[in-house]
């Protein structure tokens, strides 16, 4: 699970599960009735679909399983988050009183607190810490649920919210939380393209709850090691608006005599919609807020954290003062005048939508020079891993059925271009990565041509404008550095050719002139084949032609072949050369495990071959390469070398330190694995994989023990 190929690879997994199940959960919802009716204090004009959050939770959980770590934390997680998903389905469908949400709240926080272990420390009496937790997760929870009070904007701020957290866990080399949370902003990306305004189903109380928990639950778990109250408050500053909002709200509330959780339409975000901002401006504000702050929070996190909370609480101070005096600078009539401009724009636009023979050229230019320029790519990286290609087929199925959605349902958002964004940042990542800017330029330098000749003649600017997901994007670039120790130098170049290429290809998409979907479409064609030579290295393996080089192989049938061969002549260490090169060739842990059979025997056999030699120095490096690649398999290992040593200890010898193995004391040999495996176990601990690491905390104390007749 090392690196950030996995957690790109389970973030498109779960989007792709979330696209899968938000249509047919709209389809049921408008079935049964289940529908948000619009009234005096929705924004929203017509009867939209709830229950969108089921999809988010059910693509989590489909991930969560395979990710394969089960214990009283993670479990706890899931039985807590089940519980939050029933309350908030029984709410979207009856709504059901306050009290009874409460109520749903406090157990599944009192599963997190009692049988996960979670608690809020503070080194404070127990009871204390635990009455501050209950107030921590419940608060948290309902902060997100209460501003979930327009398309996309309680989604969009726990996405920015999850890649903190993400951020924050990979910091600290904890790698599994790592992906859950990525799997978690994965899960919301598919739920946007359904949520962005204007919206064609909500999340409902399944989803704000769901979300608001789960946040809250992360925030404790990733800020555990250091058991302070800032460290803990530091990965949710991203959400300081909407809990700020909430204890506006709460006050607010008490003083009318009303129930602190009732529903109004006084949350800054009704207050910017009477300011005569657009609901896609208001997503803009709040984007940019909490991205600065989730930022802010992540770069503090390790570091001097009452800098970032002055810095934090500056910012928020800030921005509420400028909402409270708008009145005295006639913030509405600001606002007002910039929209009908905006407006005005966009309508001389859409006056202007028929291409002249020139512009349709322009395009043409264009989109031949995107796809030459991914073909010249394509022909420059021979090196393909499964993890990667993998990825590429995934992200090519998550376009293609955003697409298809968006013509089903009519969805018109940014959803596409946030994703043709991404490919080409890292398209352009890769260059960079390889030196090869320079090979460009002259490339680089057309598009930027081609593009200010379409602004002139067109007269079009209208897709200059930088939406809510262009926020999100940059955002997310930004974050990736802070977790890759990617140099400033190496961001903005990437960064700054990545604009250079999607705008160009940004004005064709928002053009939506009639080929728009083919150009989108040979876009992702080139992109699928772009492994060619790893697509025609699998067709001659499948055929039978696997002797050759095994550093050559693609297909995991091969390398299973070529270490059979070895392993049936006894070259055991050439063996190991094939699995390793299988290793670094597959990535991901999914398909790593498929040869995981032939690796036990293999390294088992090593491990007893140096020892017999007298070099256990080697023997414990080849048991310390396993380990690294699969201490969930440690006990298969253990129970292959453990033959061995039994036949060692039925010698007739009085005492158990005589017995030695090539000149080593038996002792020393026991000591020395299960010390490397203890070590290994502490690992995996540290990298959020408690039930791998208490395995080998077993097979440790098993060899320790061993016992010698």
């Amino acid at each position: 699970m090392e690196g950030n190929i996995s957690e790109t690879f389970y973030l498109m997994i779960a989007m792709f599960l979330s696209l899968l199940f938000i249509p047919v959960i709209k389809a049921l919802s408008e079935h049964y009735g289940f529908v948000d009716i619009p009234n005096e204090r929705k924004v929203h004009s017509e009867e939209t679909p709830r229950l969108g959050g089921l999809g988010i939770f059910l693509s989590f959980l489909i991930c969560f399983y395979f990710l394969g770590e089960f214990n009283s934390i993670t479990l706890s997680l899931i039985a807590g988050a089940a519980i939050i998903v029933i309350v908030g389905i029984c709410d979207d469908i009856c709504n059901i009183r306050p009290r009874y949400k409460l109520l749903g709240q406090v157990a599944a926080a009192t599963i997190i607190i009692f049988n996960g272990n979670i608690i809020f420390e503070i080194n404070a009496p127990l009871y204390l810490e635990i009455i501050i937790t209950y107030m921590w997760i419940l608060g948290v929870t309902n902060a997100v649920n209460l501003i979930d009070g327009m398309d996309g904007l309680a989604s969009g701020l726990a996405l920015i919210g999850f890649v903190a957290l993400g951020v924050a866990a990979s910091l600290q080399g904890n790698v599994y939380f790592t992906t859950l949370c990525f799997v978690m902003v994965g899960s919301i990306l598919g739920f946007l393209r359904f949520n962005l305004p204007p919206a064609v189903i909500f999340m409902g109380d399944t989803g704000s709850l769901f979300l608001g928990f789960i946040i809250s639950v992360l925030s404790l778990i990733i800020s555990y090691k250091s058991g302070t109250v800032f460290s803990v408050l530091i990965p949710v500053m991203f959400i300081s608006i909407p809990i700020l909002d909430t204890l506006l709200a709460i006050i607010r509330r008490l003083n009318q005599g009303k129930h602190p959780f009732s529903a109004d339409k006084e949350h800054l975000h009704h207050r910017l919609l009477e300011l005569h901002f657009a609901p896609k401006q208001i997503l803009l504000a709040f984007y940019s807020l909490s991205a600065l702050l989730g930022a802010i929070a992540v770069i503090f996190n390790n570091k001097d954290v009452k800098y970032g909370l002055i810095i934090i609480f500056i910012v928020i101070y800030t921005f509420l003062v400028l909402l409270k005096i708008s009145h005295l600078i006639n913030l509405n009539q600001i606002v007002l005048k910039i929209n009908n401009k905006i407006r005005y724009i966009k309508e001389l636009a859409s006056e202007n939508n028929t291409d002249s023979n020139f512009i349709s050229c322009l395009n043409y230019i264009i989109s031949g020079i995107t796809y030459l320029f991914l073909i010249v790519i394509a022909a420059n990286k021979t090196n393909w891993n499964y993890a990667e290609i993998v990825t590429i087929l995934i992200f090519a199925s998550v376009v293609s059925m955003s697409i298809w959605l968006s013509k089903v349902f009519d969805i018109k958002n940014d959803f596409v271009n946030f994703l043709i964004f991404w490919f080409l940042y890292y398209i352009n990542l890769f260059i960079v990565s390889n030196n090869m800017a320079k090979d460009f330029f002259i490339v680089y330098c057309l598009l930027v041509l081609l593009l200010f000749l379409k602004l002139i003649i067109k007269k079009r600017v209208d897709f200059l404008l930088i939406s809510p997901m262009e926020i999100l994007a940059i955002y997310g670039l930004f974050m990736i550095n802070l977790m890759n120790n990617i140099s400033i130098t190496n961001n903005l170049l990437t960064l700054f050719l990545t604009i250079i290429m999607y705008y160009p290809n940004k004005a064709i998409l928002t053009a939506r002139y009639k080929y728009y979907r083919y150009h989108i479409a040979f876009m992702l064609i080139i992109l699928i084949l772009m492994p060619y030579s790893f697509y025609h290295s699998l067709y001659k393996e499948m055929n039978g032609s696997y002797t050759i080089n095994y550093k050559e192989y693609v297909s995991p049938v091969s390398y299973k072949k070529t270490a059979d061969d070895y392993i049936n002549e006894g070259k055991y260490k050439k063996a190991r050369d094939v699995i390793l090169e299988y290793y670094k060739k597959a990535q991901l842990p999914i398909i790593q495990k498929l040869l995981y059979g032939k690796t036990n025997k293999i390294y088992a056999n090593l491990i007893i071959n140096e020892l017999t030699m007298g070099n256990l120095a080697k023997s414990n490096k080849y048991l310390e390469e396993y380990l690294q690649m699969h201490p969930e398999t440690v006990s298969e290992l253990y129970s292959q070398i453990k033959p061995f040593f039994k036949q060692i200890s039925q010698l007739k010898i009085e005492k158990s330190e005589d017995i030695k193995v090539s000149g080593i004391p038996l002792n020393k040999i026991f000591s020395s694995y299960s010390e490397t495996i203890r070590k290994a176990g502490l690992k995996q601990i540290q990298k959020g994989y408690a039930s791998q690491g208490r395995e080998c905390f077993k097979v440790a104390s098993l060899i320790n023990n061993f016992s010698v007749n």
